[in-house]
């Protein structure tokens, strides 16, 4: 028996609202508590569901966590995206770039550590550390479509100078989480990072 189209949109428009208030249950206990003090059965009662509901949205603590911080990432990646558009400057324009993301993740440490950890070494079925994977590639995508502007007859070189980017990127802003140095240090750090990555590329004449 086929299902009418407005029960089926119904349904999903019930499902996309527990969805909603599931992530904002969780996004605020996250950001009150720190991911170790919060339990899933909280975010189940704060969102109004029941336990084994919530976790037809997300199999764990840690995918509830990576949901959130999914969310985050994009919304930093966008406003960085907005901000290098409007810089010449290669460097300036890689910085703008990841400007807001580092002063993001100096929000909460514990929340940062453990999210970075998800994406780089989590169980590889979890579906929202497929997105935050995706996330991360974007954002090398752009770098390195930034340097390739700047040195376009030495793709190679930029592709693995954006690479290194990325690389750095994520080992600061984990380390930064461990030794919970402030979001202008960890800007310095990684701004002489790509300063000294941007320096070993090419010139024209090479």
């Amino acid at each position: 028996m086929t299902m009418p189209d407005h029960e089926l949109g119904r349904r999903e428009r019930n499902k996309l609202e527990k969805q909603t208030r599931i992530f904002e249950a969780a996004a605020e206990l996250f950001a009150e508590k720190g991911y170790s003090a919060v339990t899933t059965q909280e975010i189940a009662d704060r969102a109004d569901v029941a336990g084994g509901t919530l976790f037809r949205y997300a199999a764990s603590k840690a995918e509830l966590l990576l949901m959130v911080y999914n969310a985050e990432f994009r919304k930093q990646i966008e406003l960085g995206e907005e901000r290098e558009a409007k810089s010449t400057d290669t460097e300036t324009r890689v910085l703008e770039l990841v400007s807001p993301l580092l002063i993001a993740s100096r929000r909460n440490d514990e929340n940062t550590g453990i999210y970075q950890r998800e994406v780089l070494f989590g169980e590889p079925t979890e579906c929202f550390r497929a997105e935050g994977l995706e996330l991360s590639q974007r954002l090398q995508a752009r770098i390195a479509a930034i340097l390739a502007e700047a040195h376009p007859d030495h793709t190679a070189h930029t592709t693995t100078a954006a690479r290194t980017i990325s690389n750095v990127l994520h080992f600061e802003i984990a380390r930064a989480a461990l030794d919970r140095i402030t979001a202008d240090e960890l800007t310095n750090i990684v701004a002489a990072q790509v300063r000294l990555t941007l320096a070993g590329l090419p010139t024209e004449k090479d």
